[in-house]
């Protein structure tokens, strides 16, 4: 970098030590009082770059920070991003899509055999000094059996491929952004609509990013095309699912079971999905693990570094902003 004085990072909420002590290596490091639109605008002046995590970092927020230069997601989803506002202010936005795909892909798994082998209750059961009789709903094996994932990305592809060639299922995934040449795997299909998928699937997976063409689209009418017999995992962004219209088909029997990691409202406090029966949850952690969270505090700490010494960032999301700045 040129000159003698050391760029800002401002960082919204806490991250991994390793992250700081790389950003420490060549910024000066600021945090807010408080991790909100106020707090954030109070300290934006002098950043010339944004490290967040889940705080949404609002057009009034930009506008408040003149020497923003680079805004850097600590994860995926950059919903509670303005993406639209930074692009127009020539702000690269980007994010760090290697650094929680295992643990994302791992917990899907799990809530995936969870849900389908009706866990919680077998641990309910038992707790309440229980025993066999007292389980009344089937539990199948996964071989055999069919699993889809929605959105054929890094933790999409990791999942079905754990499903498959773990424990033979046939594999399934929709994406209509991939195409067959996309999917090499010969003991996967690429399926031409989502509702081929789901009325296909014992077992569904979501794997897509928060866009208005994702909101909902689990809703009413794709529930119904799913199998009275199969389990649906979101790990992804709460509200690609209608949370009213999944606890009304878990109540009706229309579907086996969900397991749930995100949700439109967080915390849920008042979800519908929260006396649902057969559905398992857990709070937005799916992709939160020891060696997860060191990876995307480091991650977003070297691509704040890249772009704050004038080179292109690994990850940008709006990459149009770069030929824009030459």
């Amino acid at each position: 970098m040129t000159g003698t004085a050391r760029p800002t990072v401002m960082v919204t909420e806490t991250i991994d030590p390793a992250g700081i002590e790389l950003l420490l290596e060549f910024a000066e490091v600021v945090t807010p009082a408080a991790p909100d639109e106020t707090g954030l605008m109070k300290n934006a002046g002098d950043a010339d770059a944004m490290l967040v995590r889940v705080t949404p970092i609002t057009a009034r927020v930009i506008d408040a920070a003149p020497r923003l230069r680079h805004i850097q997601k600590h994860g995926v989803g950059v919903d509670a991003i303005d993406v639209a506002h930074a692009t127009a202010r020539g702000i690269p936005v980007s994010f760090t899509p290697d650094a929680n795909a295992t643990a994302v892909a791992e917990h899907a798994v799990t809530a995936a055999l969870a849900a389908f082998k009706r866990i919680a209750i077998q641990d309910a059961i038992v707790s309440a000094g229980e025993w066999r009789a007292s389980m009344t709903l089937p539990v199948h094996e996964l071989a055999g059996r069919t699993a889809g994932v929605v959105g054929g990305g890094r933790i999409g592809r990791k999942v079905i491929h754990a499903l498959v060639h773990g424990f033979g299922m046939r594999g399934l995934i929709f994406d209509p952004y991939l195409t067959p040449q996309d999917v090499p795997d010969a003991d996967v299909e690429l399926t031409a609509t989502l509702p081929e998928l789901l009325r296909r699937a014992d077992l569904v997976s979501l794997h897509v990013p928060l866009t208005p063409d994702t909101r909902h689209l689990i809703d009413a009418d794709a529930l119904a095309e799913m199998r009275p017999t199969a389990v649906l995992v979101n790990t992804c962004r709460g509200p690609v699912v209608d949370e009213a219209a999944l606890a009304r088909a878990l109540e009706a029997g229309q579907i086996a079971g969900a397991a749930i990691d995100v949700f439109e409202q967080e915390p849920p406090a008042s979800s519908s999905l929260l006396l649902a029966p057969n559905v398992t949850l857990s709070p937005h952690f799916a992709g939160l693990t020891v060696e997860s969270n060191r990876r995307m505090a480091v991650h977003a700490a070297e691509e704040i570094r890249r772009v704050l010494a004038g080179e292109p960032p690994r990850w940008c999301i709006n990459p149009a902003v770069l030929g824009a700045s030459g």
